[in-house]
């Protein structure tokens, strides 16, 4: 039997993913994306419950992106500076 196809998440379902990776899912998530958005917590929340338009359009989608983007950056960035730091400090054999 075929498994039923999972419904497209809606751009408020993305939101909603994506600002809770960013601020690995801490329960201010919402304030901290609003804040990072350039918006109000209220409008985040609305956003999030349909009350205000928020389709793929929407130009906060693109700031989102760009969020997500440039985190990746600075993640992959500092993971080789912890790569190498590691690597020239630690003790052969020690470590995980």
């Amino acid at each position: 039997m075929p498994q039923p196809q999972r419904p497209e998440p809606t751009a408020a379902d993305l939101l909603e993913q994506v600002g809770r990776a960013l601020f690995d899912n801490a329960e201010d998530w919402p304030s901290q994306l609003a804040a990072s958005l350039d918006v109000r917590r209220d409008t985040i929340r609305k956003w999030l419950h349909g009350r205000i338009p928020f389709g793929p359009d929407h130009p906060a989608l693109d700031r989102l992106l760009a969020l997500v983007s440039r985190r990746r950056r600075e993640l992959n960035h500092v993971e080789g500076e912890l790569w190498g730091w590691l690597a020239r400090n630690r003790t052969p054999g020690e470590g995980a």
